[in-house]
């Protein structure tokens, strides 16, 4: 039996966003990584499904969206992805107080060695930082690192609108988001989400809503570089310097449009 028009239409899922190119650096020279995986942002975003699993929260990514409009392996073997920015305040002196959000963590994936043998989070608003997703049910866990081979420590840069900020992966989320960075970030980005710091310095109070940046944030990053042996005292100068050591030496860089 022929179904009506409208009940065909019905019954057809919308279509996912294609991909499309940022504005400020050429991709093209690149291979789309996994476009099946990629479109699950997409879908995610419209329908609050991944993967036909429904997140923690249904809105996860319908109330903030990937946006997530390439995913694409570069030549020299750097994965480069667009998306939208959020925030993540985790490591932050602010996380770890008790005025935190209910989202807030104090810990990060990638710890770093302290006093006394213990371990201390990577400083949110000292350090500019980018979460990938990880956490989930089994087939879909570690997704995004069995893909790329983008892991915890590793290191590349965010382009935006110009400007490029050299970061590590410092923590890890949900694994329906995409498009995460710590405060720091954000600021060198030109969006600073601290409204209060006290005289040393330490940022004691956030926005009370802090905003994503919505889309065309691009995330090049560089699977296996992780640097060894960061502390506290070392990681923001070691990350700036070895990231963009690997930046100038890729054929991306000179594609940058500065704003």
């Amino acid at each position: 039996m022929l179904l009506p028009l409208a009940a065909l239409l019905a019954a057809t899922p919308a279509a996912v966003t294609p991909p499309s190119w940022p504005a400020d650096i050429d991709l093209s020279a690149g291979t789309d990584l996994d476009e099946a995986y990629r479109a699950q942002f997409a879908e995610c975003d419209r329908s609050g499904t991944f993967r036909g699993h429904t997140p923690y929260n249904g809105r996860a990514c319908r109330g903030d969206p990937n946006a997530v409009r390439v995913l694409r392996r570069l030549p020299d073997g750097a994965v480069a992805y667009t998306s939208k920015l959020a925030v993540d305040l985790d490591g932050s002196p602010f996380a770890c107080s008790a005025d935190h959000g209910p989202m807030d963590q104090c810990g990060t994936s990638l710890m770093l060695p302290g006093p006394g043998g213990a371990e201390v989070p990577v400083d949110s608003d000292r350090i500019p930082y980018v979460v990938i997703p990880a956490a989930g049910p089994d087939d879909v866990h570690g997704e995004f690192s069995r893909l790329t081979g983008v892991r915890t420590g590793d290191i590349g840069v965010v382009v935006y609108h110009g400007r490029v900020v050299p970061v590590i992966v410092a923590d890890t989320g949900p694994y329906p988001l995409l498009g995460e960075g710590s405060l720091a970030l954000h600021r060198a980005l030109g969006h600073d989400w601290c409204v209060r710091r006290n005289g040393a310095g330490t940022c004691i109070a956030v926005a009370d809503e802090v905003e994503s940046i919505g889309g065309d944030v691009t995330t090049v990053l560089f699977p296996g570089s992780a640097p060894q042996g960061l502390t506290p005292a070392t990681i923001a100068e070691t990350v700036r310097r070895e990231a963009l050591r690997r930046w100038a030496a890729s054929p991306l860089s000179r594609t940058v449009k500065r704003g």
